[in-house]
């Protein structure tokens, strides 16, 4: 087995001509898998791992993304399907651990192995995948909700933030654990948006603060992001009893879904899916290319100050552009299709890469049998509940939803995770305001590591 490493715009509907000769046929819903027909994608999947694994490993990225894309797209599915695993968010966790516990075992074949070692290796297919995260995070996300819905959960993401770390960082100081290592490996992770969002651009910080590769710190961040995530779950579901229970007794408590005192959740646009191939095609090209080139500009920032990684660059750039330059709507159209697209077709192929490449099985079971961890864990999704819910209180807030929206909006697992907390909670319209958590405070939760990695690292 291969040794494993330590770790023109486009025209929108208003430019658009009138006068339009050729039609285009409409986009399909997507069903099964990636599109197709579960039965169908699971025959191609099985055709591509038997075929790649009797081929001499390929270096280039054409063998390496499909066996990537089609064994994360079915283990993502497999994992959504079955019962009470799919609850918990088990496509994800599928993915990041059943190809290093093959690995493990002894069952990955060498030539994939490889293949995909290689790939990620050599493509960078990390960085696209979270400059397209970040990019299309904040720029996709409509600067209404931005501003009015962000001015709201500020105080309470700050302060669960600022609490969170400052209590596990004590915490692990006064227990010899090491501030440093209770707030980058425990906290940070938990905090930071999910594992393509948030532990891989933190294992990067690392690698760049005390070298070496990303991977080998990446191993040990997801364990705390899986648990937390199921953490979160249970307590969904707890918070929305206590508020069927007790929201009567106490108005303040429980806003049944609205997550300001006094003020329904009116300022949620939806967006429409673009109804036509061309228009997506233009609208993707153009996402892609403003990831691309704000990344850019970003690597050359953090090259002139190489103490902030150039992820931080890209959610400040972001930030700022939308904050206070008036985009064009198609940018934040285009923005947004191209972080559906990666973080439908690309995460479970990253999240699968990840596991062959920097997954260690054996320190995961370590780090999940060490109660010291465990119980940092727990107590950081337990201060995210209790702070947002009391600060969301002050500034006008229900104190559930707050909890919900700022508390375990920042510690599940980011996308799917934020769906099934919704679930649990009865909550789904607190959708987009967990959103602006998993985005906008995942981005603050990066910028604070970046500072505190040469303090405490």
């Amino acid at each position: 087995m291969a040794r494993r490493r330590q770790a023109h715009p486009p025209e929108t509907a208003e430019t658009k001509p009138a006068q339009q000769n050729t039609e285009v046929a409409s986009l399909p819903k997507w069903k099964g898998i990636l599109g197709m027909p579960a039965s169908v994608f699971l025959t191609l999947t099985a055709l591509v791992l038997v075929l790649a694994s009797l081929t001499p490993a390929d270096t280039g990225m054409t063998v390496a993304l499909a066996i990537a894309i089609t064994l994360g797209g079915a283990l993502m599915w497999i994992g959504e399907k079955i019962p009470i695993f799919n609850f918990i968010g088990g496509g994800v966790i599928l993915c990041i651990l059943a190809p290093a516990i093959a690995q493990y075992i002894g069952i990955f074949p060498e030539n994939l192995e490889e293949s995909i070692v290689s790939f990620y290796d050599v493509s960078g297919f990390g960085v696209f995948v979270v400059a397209a995260l970040i990019t299309g995070s904040i720029l996709g996300m409509p600067r209404k909700m931005l501003i009015k819905a962000g001015s709201r959960m500020l105080a309470p993401m700050l302060a669960v933030i600022s609490v969170c770390f400052l209590v596990i960082g004590l915490i692990g100081w006064i227990s010899g654990m090491g501030a440093g290592y209770a707030i980058f490996y425990i906290a940070g992770p938990v905090l930071g948006g999910g594992v393509a969002a948030g532990a891989i651009p933190i294992s990067e910080i690392m690698a760049g603060q005390l070298g070496g590769d990303p991977g080998s710190y990446l191993t040990l961040l997801v364990p705390a992001v899986a648990v937390a995530n199921i953490m979160c779950i249970v307590a969904a579901g707890g918070l929305n009893f206590a508020g069927k229970r007790l929201g009567d007794k106490f108005p303040a408590l429980s806003g049944k879904g609205d997550l300001a005192r006094g003020v329904r959740n009116d300022i949620v646009e939806h967006q429409k899916p673009h109804e036509n191939i061309e228009t997506a095609i233009k609208f993707g090209v153009t996402g892609l290319a403003l990831a691309g080139i704000l990344y850019v500009i970003s690597s050359f920032l953090s090259s002139l100050l190489p103490a902030l990684h150039a992820y931080v660059f890209l959610i400040l750039i972001c930030a700022a552009l939308k904050l206070f330059v008036p985009l064009p709507r198609y940018i934040e159209e285009a923005a947004n299709l191209w972080y559906v697209f990666v973080a439908n077709a690309m995460i479970p192929a990253i999240l699968v890469s990840l596991s062959v490449v920097a997954i260690n099985i054996e320190d995961v079971v370590n780090r999940l049998s060490n109660p010291g961890y465990m119980l940092l864990t727990l107590l950081t999704v337990i201060l995210a509940i209790v702070v947002a819910g009391f600060v969301g209180w002050l500034v006008r807030l229900y104190m559930i939803e707050s909890a919900i929206a700022a508390g375990l909006g920042l510690a599940d697992f980011g996308s799917s995770g934020d769906l099934a907390v919704l679930q649990a909670s009865e909550r789904l319209n607190l959708l987009p305001f967990l959103s602006i958590s998993s985005r906008i405070g995942g981005g603050i939760v990066l910028l604070a590591l970046s500072a505190l990695a040469p303090l405490l690292l």
